[in-house]
């Protein structure tokens, strides 16, 4: 590329694109700093004094993984130069170990301990139960095994990703005895990567480059992991990076996610979400349930009682068809619970108590409309304050899609309605402090429920990711932006602030090319 555009040329060229991209997309807004509570409770904020020997803040590669993730970033730049050249692009080669090789044979993962202090290998059967109770994986102690993993006390949290063969370390050391980084770094020697790393993130997430250390980018590559492609992505997973991951200052975020009330629900590290469930379940056990149940809602046959689904968090029945009794007690409503709301229009008000201190009280409450939709509005809530809220917190879910964790709110309110995909909208709230309270305004359309129209250009959210973080040819945004929108929109005034990492890009090729 410098035969053509280096120099004084290319700097001229970069400088004509970016002036002309201003034009038609307006300039890059800056992400604005965080007025909450920082609180990280990840493996991230325990690993930053190790972060330049671990990849992604917590894994050990093997050498075939590193080779593979090379290879892969390898890939995109020859993607994009090829894209430039206006060559055919070649197929991407998995960033990932696929197959039964990296699978715990039989769903049974033997492993030992390297310490024998009693109080932290509780802590990490805790971790070890999150997944065994919920799966059909096995921790048993191991006896002649060949491949095995030891649990010992490291200088951080970390953990090979699935079973390399032979003896594999998994690093609990001091500040990683939470239970949720525990079951984390467990999930990375089942064969998990991050969450965030999925090829299909960029439609849920921007990734804030401008705020991300120096030299730690790479740690926020895509790849196409071992995951199910049909499982959604999932923003409350244990394997999700937090709101802060690399960041080179704790005032502004690195990652973003698209629609901003999701903010609070990345990074938990309370538990496991359903879908990280669902992804072990599919991974290791599909093979148990012989009989496919009609299950709904993104529920699945249980591989622990394969006469039953297994239905995401507030749904119960046969078929994941209704709501579920809650299994705590439940919380003090001064309105309707429950039940059908009957009347077109009508203004609903719900406000809750935690009535025990120290005592985690947990509620679902299910609204469902004859036909129409249902608007939402949070108008207040009394919970603890948290970067990724976890502890205490007010969960809604209004898509149709009822396994992906809800979006999540601790802190303010987020201004605005929320207006259901469907029917019916699924309330949950977890509090263990007096008062902790929360009430909503519900109003039900009097209308049907009309066909959703097609998704909005993401053009806007004051980040810079839009090219960068996205693999050329995933979702043909490279492709489609570069080819087609951005010559047909000139002078169209198509609104847009994502082009910062277009000039990147630019800038890199006539640098460097």
């Amino acid at each position: 590329m410098s035969r053509w555009f280096g120099g004084e040329a290319g700097r001229k060229v970069a400088a004509s694109c970016r002036k002309a991209c201003e034009s038609v997309f307006g300039k890059p807004v800056l992400a604005r700093p965080i007025d909450y509570k920082i609180v990280d409770r990840t493996e991230y904020a325990v690993n930053r004094r190790i972060l330049s020997k671990v990849f992604e803040s917590d894994l050990v590669l093997t050498k075939p993984q590193m080779d593979e993730v090379i290879e892969t970033f390898q890939a995109r730049i020859n993607d994009l130069t090829q894209l430039y050249l206006g060559q055919k692009r070649r197929h991407r080669r998995n960033a990932a170990i696929k197959g039964e090789n990296f699978r715990w044979p039989n769903a049974t993962v033997p492993f030992e301990f390297k310490d024998n202090n009693t109080e932290w290998q509780g802590v990490i059967r805790k971790g070890m139960y999150k997944w065994q109770k919920e799966t059909c994986i096995r921790f048993v102690r191991r006896t002649t095994e060949p491949d095995y993993a030891i649990f010992f006390k490291g200088g951080g949290c970390y953990s090979n990703v699935g079973r390399t063969g032979g003896r594999q370390y998994v690093s609990i050391g001091w500040g990683c005895e939470g239970g949720g980084i525990v079951a984390h770094e467990i999930g990375h020697a089942l064969g998990f990567w991050h969450e965030q790393s999925r090829p299909d993130r960029d439609n849920y997430i921007n990734i804030n480059e401008e705020n991300i250390s120096r030299g730690t980018k790479g740690n926020f590559e895509k790849r196409n992991d071992i995951m199910d492609s049909d499982i959604p992505y999932d923003f409350g997973s244990v394997m999700h990076y937090g709101p802060q991951a690399f960041t080179n200052n704790w005032k502004f975020v690195t990652i973003e996610t698209k629609d901003h009330r999701f903010q609070h629900t990345i990074g938990q590290r309370a538990d496991i979400s359903f879908i990280d469930v669902k992804h072990a379940n599919r991974l290791y056990c599909s093979h148990i349930c012989k009989t496919k149940l009609m299950c709904e809602n993104g529920g699945y046959e249980d591989p622990k009682n394969c006469m039953h689904c297994k239905c995401p968090p507030g749904l119960g029945g046969l078929r994941c068809e209704r709501i579920a009794d809650s299994t705590r007690r439940k919380i003090q409503l001064d309105a309707v619970a429950n039940s059908l709301l009957p009347t077109c229009g009508r203004l609903l008000r719900i406000r809750s108590l935690a009535p025990v201190t120290g005592v985690y009280i947990y509620s679902t409450v299910n609204f469902q409309a004859p036909s129409g939709r249902i608007h939402v509005e949070v108008i207040e809530t009394n919970f603890v304050c948290d970067s990724s809220c976890a502890d205490e917190y007010l969960e809604i879910k209004h898509t149709r899609n009822m396994e992906q964790t809800g979006f999540r709110q601790c802190c303010n309110p987020a201004p605005g309605r929320i207006l259901s995909e469907g029917n019916q909208v699924i309330i949950s709230s977890i509090s263990q402090r007096v008062p902790s309270n929360f009430t909503l305004r519900f109003i039900i359309d009097s209308e049907s429920i009309p066909t959703p129209p097609p998704a909005a250009w993401e053009g806007h959210g004051g980040l810079t990711g839009l090219l960068a973080a996205n693999e050329a040819g995933i979702d043909n945004t490279f492709e489609t932006l570069i080819l087609k929108d951005f010559p047909r929109a000139i002078g169209r005034g198509r609104g847009g602030n994502n082009i910062a990492s277009l000039f990147g890009i630019l800038d890199s090729f006539f640098k460097h090319g």
